[in-house]
């Protein structure tokens, strides 16, 4: 049965637990998916189908119908009324993969159950479509009209005096205060340099001397003095108390500079002991006193062997009573490789080699062969992954893909597995899934093809 556009098409309509769930016209011939997954055609909560079945598989510019031996049902064929489940016990009809193949012509209609859910089917003219209701132009409008007003007047208000506002904030935000060397916290450094709090004590004590000046005025002026500078001298002549204060305010600003320089940058640029390293070398070097490993095994002369696992150390091999030393292990000299007696375990490489294509409908079988044996070595990988596991693994499995108009695989069936590894042959399945092939010409196509392996060791 080849369609053409003025041909007729497919009306399925899909009945479950006595109620109509869905009923659908493909003007466009393709393949009709029913299952529980969202991506089909007609979605029927039944167990009894998988969750994708290619119900009506479109092929070569024909339909035919898949079913399987859990489906019963009548199909009018050519003037004749068919048993689906009398045809697939005799044995006519042709199988693929699980699913057995029934060619439809234009006159076919029928009903396939399987469990709970009815499938009714039947070729029929296409109905005209239906023309879009289209108003009268008086009772549409023009587009003034069909405007709120009041509301667009609201939002265009509000979306002004939002610019407005954010203008005259963003021209009142105040410059940022620059930022140096002082600001950073110094409760990082104080870990590394424990000298910093002495210091810290020591600005406290300059800070308070000023507070007290502030506050007693120009009669405590010479006891501050005292605290802030012990070792200043005296002045000869009496200060006064806007001199006094200046002098202060230039001591306050020497020490800040000075407490600006201890911190965390301060710390990491400064040098150690003998200009070796600074602080942070110190703290993030190998660990220990030593600064490098030959002086740390320095005093290592001798090993010790336990000779069981109640022992914590003993000196010397089984029995012996001397020390053994470093100077006299009998070490033979290699090429880095390491010498294992006793059982080896010996990597089993597989080989694996691509069957006939075979190829029903319309698309280039050379293109498709090829992409299959391009992907040879991805097939191969699946076979490796069980020689892990078990290293005698051999035999053949065959495989029929369904090609949709695409060419992207729709369905893949496993026709023949003569492995025996389900790992495998699901790996296969997965990696033939992802292939890619040439558009059809006639719609959907079938490819069987195989893959042939063996261990090469």
């Amino acid at each position: 049965m080849t369609l053409n556009n003025s041909d007729k098409v497919l009306r399925v309509g899909v009945i479950h637990n006595g109620k109509i769930l869905d009923e659908q016209i493909f003007r466009k011939p393709e393949t009709v998916f029913v299952g529980d997954s969202e991506k089909s055609h007609f979605v029927v909560p039944s167990s009894s189908f998988p969750s994708r079945f290619p119900i009506f598989y479109f092929k070569s510019g024909r339909y035919e119908l898949v079913v399987m031996e859990n489906m019963t049902g009548k199909v009018f064929l050519k003037g004749k009324v068919i048993e689906i489940e009398e045809v697939i016990k005799k044995g006519m009809l042709k199988k693929r993969g699980n699913a057995y193949i029934l060619p439809l012509s234009l006159d076919s209609r029928g009903k396939v159950m399987v469990g709970s859910a009815v499938v009714i089917f039947q070729f029929i003219t296409p109905p005209p479509k239906a023309p879009k209701l289209k108003l009268p132009r008086s009772i549409r409008g023009s587009w003034t009209q069909r405007v709120d007003w009041p509301f667009t007047t609201i939002e265009g208000v509000l979306a002004i005096m939002s610019y407005l506002f954010f203008g005259v904030y963003l021209q009142n935000l105040p410059d940022p205060a620059p930022h140096d060397f002082s600001d950073i916290p110094s409760r990082f450094a104080r870990m590394l340099a424990p000298d910093l709090d002495k210091m810290e004590e020591e600005v406290k004590d300059d800070k308070k001397a000023l507070e007290d000046l502030n506050s007693k005025g120009v009669a405590s002026t010479k006891k501050a003095e005292e605290k802030v500078d012990s070792n200043a001298k005296r002045p000869n002549k009496p200060r006064d108390a806007a001199t006094i204060q200046k002098e202060e305010s230039i001591r306050v600003a020497e020490i800040q500079k000075k407490v600006a320089g201890i911190g965390l940058i301060r710390m990491i640029g400064s040098m150690g002991e003998g200009a070796q390293g600074g602080v942070i070398a110190d703290v993030l070097g190998d660990g220990g006193k030593d600064s490098d490993i030959d002086t740390a095994l320095s005093g290592v002369k001798q090993i010790g062997i336990a000779t069981n696992s109640s022992q914590r150390s003993r000196k010397g091999d089984v029995g012996a009573t001397e020390t053994a030393k470093i100077d006299t292990l009998d070490v033979k000299k290699s090429d880095g490789k390491i010498g294992v007696q006793g059982r080896s375990e010996k990597a089993v490489v597989g080989r694996a080699s691509v069957g006939a294509t075979e190829v029903d409908g319309q698309i280039d079988v050379s293109s498709v062969s090829q992409i299959i044996k391009n992907n040879e070595p991805a097939v191969k990988r699946c076979y490796d992954k069980g020689l892990l596991t078990n290293p005698t693994l051999k035999g053949k499995v065959a495989v029929s893909i369904m090609i949709n108009s695409a060419g992207r695989v729709e369905v893949v069936d496993i026709t023949q597995d003569t492995v025996g590894d389900a790992a495998v042959t699901q790996c296969i399945k997965g990696v033939v899934m992802r292939l890619r092939f040439p558009k059809p010409d006639g719609g959907a196509v079938s490819v069987d093809s195989s893959f042939i392996f063996s261990p090469s060791n």
